[in-house]
């Protein structure tokens, strides 16, 4: 009798161990994943850029309407807009609402749907600047918050 309850004993232990260890796997996958995702995404010097390309571009002037806005130095009067955007090997620069959660994706390279989904919605912003960075056929991404000056 003892035999058999230490056997059932044995295979409970190694069922909830096994399960455990495969709930454990699971979780640590999904974040290696999410590691290697973010790689490319906001890097210190990424980060330093786009402020800097907000306080030059001053942001808050800017008319933004509808979900995502294309910022194209074309529409500026800045002079100096194409230089910086060159020097900080910008590719794009993208305005859009904080908490952007549906959207158009066929409009937009699947490089900044997979940003626009590892960003986090949590803040007290109303838009979001995002700069796609260029180097080496190679895209990475940087993004700040903006609040809305005229509120």
């Amino acid at each position: 009798m003892k035999r058999g309850f230490a056997l059932l004993e044995t295979i409970v232990v190694i069922t909830f161990v096994a399960v455990s260890l495969l709930l454990l796997y699971g979780t640590f996958r999904g974040m290696v994943t999410r590691s290697k995702d973010n790689i490319l995404y906001d890097n210190a010097s990424d980060i330093y850029k786009a402020f800097y390309l907000k306080e030059y571009l001053e942001l808050d002037k800017l008319n933004i309407n509808g979900d995502i806005n294309f910022y194209d130095c074309k529409d500026s009067n800045n002079t100096y807009c194409s230089f910086i955007l060159d020097k900080f090997e910008v590719n794009k620069i993208y305005i859009t609402k904080y908490d952007l959660k549906d959207y158009d994706k066929s409009l937009y390279s699947s490089f900044f749907n997979n940003y626009v989904g590892s960003l986090s919605n949590k803040g007290d912003y109303k838009y979001r600047l995002i700069v796609e960075f260029n180097r080496e056929n190679t895209y990475s991404y940087a993004s700040l918050g903006m609040r809305d000056e005229h509120e």
